[in-house]
């Protein structure tokens, strides 16, 4: 590993400041953006007054919150595998928790999108279960495959700090 990184350590520390800087990025953004989703001209009927919130706190987090997280999660991970310190800052010692609320957000938002959804399609799909199925399909399996890559990196991530740790305090 140590050869690795010292091969790559360039590279790593490129990676590193553009994974952070994405993250900086991302994190106010999706504030800003929010702000602006509300401030902007409205059309009527597009969205009713609750569902253009739910629309935006959702986008907020699902996409700009839980990214600049998990980048700022990427980045500390890199500094600690090159670096010197013995501890993991404090995102990457939470980041299995993160990749678990990130999966338990997205069933939510999906139950939420199916529901809503099937609402607003019934008159289109009508009473087959077959035409239901397939609407349901792209809202389902995508989500799950996210939910187990998200629970797979949680668990990577919660074993292989104290490894890093370990070796860490060998050398």
């Amino acid at each position: 590993m140590k050869e690795f990184i010292e091969k790559n350590r360039r590279f790593l520390k490129l990676y590193c400041i553009a994974t952070q800087i994405i993250a900086w990025v991302l994190l106010p953004g999706g504030c800003v953006w929010f702000i602006f989703f509300f401030s902007g001209p409205r059309r009527s009927g597009i969205f009713e007054r609750g569902d253009a919130l739910l629309y935006a706190l959702s986008s907020m987090i699902y996409d700009f919150m839980f990214p600049g997280l998990i980048a700022l999660g990427l980045a500390q991970f890199i500094r600690y595998l090159f670096g010197s310190e013995h501890k993991p800052g404090g995102i990457l010692r939470h980041g299995e928790k993160i990749f678990y609320m990130y999966a338990g957000f997205l069933i939510v938002k999906t139950y939420f999108k199916c529901f809503w959804y099937s609402a607003w399609y019934a008159e289109i799909i009508g009473e087959s279960t077959f035409s239901r199925l397939l609407f349901m399909q792209p809202f389902i399996l995508p989500t799950v495959a996210k939910v187990l890559i998200l629970v797979g990196l949680g668990q990577i991530l919660r074993r292989i700090l104290p490894v890093i740790e370990e070796s860490k305090t060998l050398v």
